[in-house]
C-alpha cells in the first residue's frame, strides 16, 4: 500500500482501466458472441487464414454474427480482434490478391492475413 497522494488523472486512469476490464471480462463470460479459430499454420507463417468460402458458397467471415474473432495463433496464446476490423483489413489483403485454397480437400477459400496486420497500430489501411 502506498502512503500520500495519488498522482493527478489517476482516478481518469482507474476508471478506464475498469472499463477495459469489463469489456475483456464480457468477451470471455460470453455475453459477446465470439468466432473461435485455432489457426496451427501461423506458427510457421504468420498469416491467419480468414474463411469467406466453402463450397462456392459464402461461409466463414462472410456470414458471421460474431462481433469478435478469437484466434490462437501459437499454443495458449490468442488474438482478439472486432469483427469489423478483421474484416476491413480481410478486405485490403483480399484486394492483394492473398487468396488461396485450404482446409479438407481445399474446400475453404479464405485471405491470408498477418497477424502484424491487426495487432501493428502503424499500418494504414485503404478504404
Amino acid at each position: 500500500m502506498s502512503i500520500g497522494k495519488a498522482r493527478e488523472g489517476f482516478d481518469l486512469d482507474l476508471k478506464h482501466g475498469q472499463s477495459r476490464e469489463d469489456a475483456i471480462s464480457a468477451i470471455l463470460r460470453g455475453e459477446k458472441l465470439v468466432e473461435v479459430k485455432s489457426d496451427g499454420k501461423c506458427r510457421s507463417t504468420g498469416n491467419l487464414f480468414i474463411e469467406f468460402e466453402q463450397k462456392g458458397r459464402p461461409s466463414g467471415i462472410a456470414v458471421t454474427k460474431a462481433g469478435y474473432y478469437a484466434f490462437e495463433y501459437n499454443d495458449d496464446e490468442w488474438l482478439i480482434v472486432p469483427t469489423a476490423k478483421l474484416k476491413r483489413v480481410a478486405r485490403q489483403y483480399f484486394k492483394m490478391g492473398e487468396v488461396k485454397s485450404g482446409g479438407d480437400n481445399n474446400n475453404y477459400k479464405g485471405v491470408l492475413v498477418p497477424v502484424t496486420a491487426l495487432v501493428d497500430a502503424r499500418l494504414k489501411l485503404v478504404e
